[in-house]
């Protein structure tokens, strides 16, 4: 190996030494400083350069021997080997993907977003209104001091119901029948904007959500004032649907108030009817009792017949004694004894005849004559007498149902006049003078905001997923 490196020393040239200068030795420290500072892109560019293969079935001892006249044959200049830099090849800048992606997301919408409200929206105007619910019954409340307590009364489900009504779907077509007003021809006029401008043709239920939009309905709990406003794309406009909307509100107030007083006084009147017919009834039946039984009071009757009973008893009774002391003083076949005789037996059968009226046995011989209804055989005095009895009692607890009912009717109508509600306006619509809406610069910055969070959002998750990339 020595002999192989001894002709390199020998060709090296010996002037080389001698023309080294202060220049020189300038030049080679700069050069070993770049070195040391660009050491790993030296390696990196080495490890990519193309050098020359050494051959791994060729001995070590030949390689150097190759190498050896390799560097023998080139000649070296060292000054131009020192003073030139490296060839460092040049970096490629990366695109900013995080400002495009910022200026496609969030910038270009803002700008759209500017340039919409700035050219192209259509300024909507707004009518403000206050109205509210009353009823004497909350009169009487308010004069007490006692609204606070009684949140949920009457005209307060009332006023709920009439803002349930104003964004419901069933106040358009009642506002076209009631006032001629087409809501959906007003919001597809050719003066809006494409945005906010709606379809002539659009069914109901659609239009209902679009129709909530334009109008807003608040409640206070604690005065029970309803705030209504009505947006819209011309001053006169906003104010005629205002006009429409309190319209047929009022007359749904006004129905609501009908059917509570007709209800009141409905079931009343039902009632004073029912009480009517069935003293009605009763009174029929007393009057066909009498008119059968030939007695207009059973009771007096009773106290007739047995008063009878009883005289007939005792002339009965004085008969048999006056016979009993003439036959024991005179024959039984005396002329006087038979005439006793004879009036004793039609005492008997009268008495007989007298007490089967009182029972109503037709078992009993009557002798062929007639009861007081003057057939063969009437009714049992007794039974009669309970009967009657049993229609009086009736007919007294009619009397007091009736008498009930029409003072409960008299309640009802005062009632319904209680109940009575009227649709009281605080603050009538006015025309606007000037457009309040859309908030152009407000808008653009929340749409700047939004964008910008929604892009924030997608940048990091972006950037997780590379970082976490295998």
């Amino acid at each position: 190996m020595k002999d192989e490196k001894a002709p390199l020393v020998a060709e090296t040239p010996t002037h080389v030494a001698d023309n080294t200068s202060s220049l020189l030795e300038i030049a080679k420290r700069r050069a070993r400083q770049r070195a040391a500072e660009q050491k790993v892109v030296k390696i990196k560019q080495n490890a990519g350069t193309v050098r020359r293969r050494i051959d791994p079935n060729v001995q070590d001892e030949d390689n150097l021997g190759s190498r050896a006249e390799t560097r023998a044959r080139a000649p070296v200049d060292i000054v131009s080997t020192v003073l030139t830099l490296p060839n460092i090849p040049k970096q490629t800048k990366e695109r900013p993907w995080g400002l495009i992606s910022f200026a496609l997301a969030a910038i270009l919408p803002t700008i759209f977003a500017s340039l919409y409200y700035l050219f192209v929206a259509t300024p909507q105007y707004v009518v403000e209104t206050q109205f509210s619910v009353r009823g004497a019954n909350q009169a009487s409340l308010n004069a007490l001091g006692l609204t606070g307590l009684v949140g949920s009364s009457v005209q307060a489900g009332d006023s709920y119901i009439v803002a349930d009504y104003i964004h419901s779907a069933q106040i358009l077509p009642d506002i076209k029948d009631q006032t001629g007003l087409d809501i959906r021809t007003v919001y597809s006029r050719p003066s809006i904007d494409f945005l906010y401008r709606e379809n002539e043709s659009r069914p109901l239920d659609e239009f209902r959500d679009y129709w909530r939009d334009m109008v807003e309905i608040s409640y206070n709990s604690t005065t029970g004032n309803v705030t209504m406003r009505v947006f819209a794309f011309s001053p006169s406009d906003a104010k005629q649907i205002a006009d429409a909307v309190l319209t047929v509100s009022e007359n749904l107030v006004n129905t609501l108030s009908d059917k509570s007083r007709r209800q009141f006084i409905e079931v009343a009147n039902q009632q004073v009817a029912r009480s009517e017919e069935r003293l009605r009834n009763i009174r029929s039946q007393i009057t066909d009792l009498r008119i059968t039984e030939q007695a207009v009071d059973p009771t007096a009757v009773a106290t007739m017949e047995a008063a009878i009973i009883s005289s007939l008893e005792q002339e009965l009774a004085t008969l048999r004694t006056r016979y009993k002391a003439l036959v024991d003083s005179v024959s039984r076949d005396a002329p006087s004894a038979r005439v006793i005789e004879r009036q004793i037996l039609a005492l008997e059968e009268q008495l007989v005849e007298q007490k089967n009226r009182i029972s109503g046995d037709k078992t009993g011989d009557t002798g062929g004559k007639t009861t007081r209804s003057g057939l063969e055989a009437g009714r049992a005095l007794p039974e009669m007498i309970d009967r009657f009895t049993e229609l009086t009692v009736e007919q007294e607890f009619a009397v007091k149902a009736y008498t009930t009912s029409l003072a409960a009717l008299e309640t009802a109508m005062q009632e319904a006049q209680k109940q009575e509600r009227y649709f009281a306006v605080y603050v009538p619509p006015r025309e606007p003078e000037i457009a309040l809406y859309p908030l152009g610069m407000v808008n653009t910055l929340i749409v700047l905001a939004a964008a910008s969070c929604l892009w924030l959002i997608g940048y990091f998750a972006v950037r997780s997923v590379k970082d976490h990339a295998i």
